[in-house]
């Protein structure tokens, strides 16, 4: 017998009636023929939907980038500067004063070397120089207080320079604290990796300079020195 009620989607299966031979069929329904009630109800086709794909992570407020880029900003001027500091006070001045005594050197050593073989015309000529020309007491005032005024000036650069590194290092710290505060994420292990990282390929490679490059430049020799010394006395002399 034909079915009085219209199958629903629960049944597994739809009793057709034929002429003397009923026969139980399954009954599949098409999933793409299968409207919502409402859109029925409503009249209006069911549009197809459409995937939706991985959402982008919202952006926070402007001001977050710029938290973030002085915290990078100051973390790097801190490692540079403390490098530099380092670097320059600690080698590199060393390196200068060690080359101008080595200039004084070429004539300084062998006038030591040589003054016991000195006659006694030679000793007298520069006792009568020397009676003439300065005290020696005098120089050695002067040569003391001019070193300890080095000194002294040196060692405000120096505090100066550590003055800058540590208000970088404030800067960071107060940045680094505002983001904790905002919840703002930062990726600490990566930001603090990559900067140390960077400092010591600059270190390594200012170094291979200076020994590669800066300590082979050709300054001016003890020939042309002498040259220089010369061609003021003899235009005093007017020879």
């Amino acid at each position: 017998m034909p079915s009085l009620r219209p199958p629903s989607y629960s049944d597994s299966y739809h009793i057709l009636s034929k002429p003397g031979r009923p026969l139980l069929e399954p009954f599949i329904l098409n999933p793409i023929d299968i409207e919502p009630v409402e859109a029925k109800e409503q009249g209006q086709p069911q549009e197809p939907q459409q995937e939706q794909g991985p959402q982008e992570p919202q952006q926070g407020p402007c001001y977050h980038g710029i938290i973030l880029f002085i915290i990078k900003g100051s973390l790097h001027i801190f490692f540079i500067s403390t490098f530099e500091t380092i670097f320059y006070f600690f080698f590199v001045s060393k390196s200068e004063d060690n080359g101008i005594k080595s200039a004084f050197n070429v004539y300084y050593t062998p006038l030591i070397q040589t003054c016991g073989n000195w006659t006694n015309a030679t000793h007298g000529l520069l006792q009568e120089y020397i009676s003439y020309g300065p005290n020696k007491s005098v120089i050695d005032d002067r040569g003391f207080a001019a070193t300890s005024a080095r000194n002294r000036q040196n060692t405000e650069l120096l505090n100066m320079s550590g003055f800058y590194s540590v208000f970088c290092l404030f800067i960071f710290l107060l940045m680094a604290l505002i983001a904790r505060i905002l919840h703002i994420n930062v990726r600490w292990p990566k930001l603090l990796g990559e900067h140390f990282s960077f400092v010591l390929l600059l270190g390594a490679y200012e170094y291979f300079f200076f020994r590669t490059i800066i300590y082979k430049y050709s300054t001016l020799s003890t020939d042309e020195i002498n040259q220089y010394i010369y061609d003021g006395i003899y235009q005093c002399l007017q020879i």
